[in-house]
C-alpha cells in the first residue's frame, strides 16, 4: 500500500490535494501533520481513514520520523520553513524499500519576481516568460543567487541527494477549494476584500504588472499526477533538477483583473464606481500586505514540464471566477 505524507492538509493547496488523493486514490495510506486539534477534527470528520498527527512544522523529529514511513513527501504547509525541509530530507534519507522516497515541495511563482523587488519596479510590466524546461537553466540559477531569499527551493534543489524531488510553482491561484478548512486562496478574495471594505478597487501603479493564473483544481491535479508517477516508480526527468513545474493556465495584467473586481463589485452594488485607484506601492502594502509584491510584480510561465506530465488544465477561467470571488467575499463578510 502507498504510504503519502502530507502537511498543509487544513490549507488551501494541501486540503484541495487531500480531497483529490482520497477521492480518486482510496487505496493510499494518507497521513497528515496538523497543528490545530479542532482543524484535525474537521480532516477526521470529511476522510476517517486519513490518520491525524499532531504537531507542527518545528516538530522536526516528528516530520523526520514520519518523512522516513512515507513512499511519497508532500510539502505543501510551507513554501519557506528551512527545518521542516531539513527533516523531511533526513526521514526520507531512511526510506526503505525498492523504489527511493519521492518529496513533492510547494513553491510559488514569486521567484519569478525577485528582479522586480529588488529593484523597486512595481506596477510595471514585462514581457518576459519563464519556461519550466526551456528556461530551466535560469530559473535554477535564479533560485542558487538568491538562496537567502528562496531557502527551502535552494536546499531541495541544491542540497538533497538520494531523493527524488519536485518543486512546483502556483501563480495566482483562484476559485474555491475543496479541502475541509480552508477553501479560500490569497489575491483575488484579498483585493475583493479591500475593494468592499473600503469601496473603492486598487491597482499598484500602472496597472501593468503580470502573473500566470490558474484554477486551484488544476494546481492541484499537477500534485497528483506527481505523486502516480512517484507510485510508479516513474525516474527520469520528472524529478531532481528537471524537477521544477510552472502552473500556468492564462495570464492577466493585475490592472485588468482590479477592473474585473470592480465591474463585479459595482454590479452588486458593493462599491460606488467601477472605477479603478491607483496606488503606491507602500500604500497598497497598508491596504493589504505584500500587496505590492502580490499586485505589483511579473511572473510570467510557460508550463511545459507540467504537461509531460500528461497535465491539461480545465478549470474555469479567471474571468469567469472573479465575480464569484467578489460575491463569495461580500458573503463573509456580511455585505450580501
Amino acid at each position: 500500500m502507498a504510504r503519502i505524507f502530507l502537511t498543509g492538509a487544513s490549507g488551501y493547496i494541501g486540503g484541495d490535494v487531500l480531497h483529490v488523493l482520497k477521492s480518486t486514490h482510496p487505496e493510499y495510506q494518507c497521513s497528515v501533520l496538523l497543528r490545530d486539534s479542532a482543524k484535525a477534527d474537521a480532516v477526521s470528520k470529511a476522510y476517517p481513514d486519513v490518520r491525524i498527527i499532531l504537531g507542527d512544522l518545528d516538530n522536526v523529529a516528528l516530520i523526520e520520523e514520519e518523512a522516513a514511513k512515507a513512499d511519497v513527501v508532500v510539502h505543501a504547509g510551507s513554501s519557506s520553513h528551512i527545518k521542516s525541509a531539513e527533516a523531511t530530507a533526513r526521514g526520507l534519507a531512511k526510506h526503505a524499500g525498492p523504489k527511493p522516497g519521492h518529496w513533492i515541495q510547494v513553491s510559488g511563482a514569486s521567484v519569478l519576481s525577485i528582479s522586480d523587488i529588488v529593484g523597486g519596479r512595481f506596477g510595471e510590466g514585462s514581457d518576459r516568460v519563464y519556461s519550466d524546461v526551456d528556461d530551466a537553466s535560469e530559473v535554477r540559477d535564479i533560485i542558487k543567487q538568491n538562496a537567502a531569499k528562496r531557502v527551502a527551493d535552494d536546499y531541495v534543489l541544491n542540497k538533497v541527494s538520494g531523493i527524488n524531488t519536485a518543486l512546483v510553482f502556483p501563480p495566482i491561484i483562484y476559485g474555491q477549494g475543496r479541502g475541509p478548512v480552508n477553501q479560500r486562496s490569497v489575491q483575488i478574495p484579498e483585493l475583493s476584500r479591500v475593494a468592499i471594505e473600503t469601496r473603492k478597487t486598487v491597482q499598484v501603479g500602472k496597472g501593468e504588472s503580470t502573473w500566470s493564473n490558474v484554477h486551484i483544481a488544476d494546481v492541484t491535479d499537477v500534485f497528483v499526477k506527481l505523486v502516480e508517477k512517484a507510485i510508479e516508480g516513474s525516474e527520469g526527468d520528472f524529478w531532481g533538477q528537471n524537477g521544477l513545474y510552472f502552473v500556468s493556465n492564462g495570464m492577466l495584467s493585475f490592472g485588468k483583473i482590479s477592473q474585473l473586481v470592480a465591474d463585479a463589485a459595482h454590479k452588486l452594488g458593493l462599491i460606488d464606481s467601477a472605477a479603478v485607484k491607483t496606488v503606491s506601492a507602500s500604500e497598497a502594502d497598508a491596504l493589504w500586505a505584500p500587496a505590492s509584491v502580490l499586485l505589483g510584480t511579473n511572473a510570467r510561465q510557460n508550463s511545459q514540464r507540467a504537461r509531460q506530465l500528461g497535465w491539461v488544465p480545465q478549470g474555469r477561467s479567471i474571468e469567469q471566477e472573479v465575480p464569484l470571488t467578489v460575491k463569495a467575499e461580500a458573503t463573509r463578510l456580511g455585505k450580501l
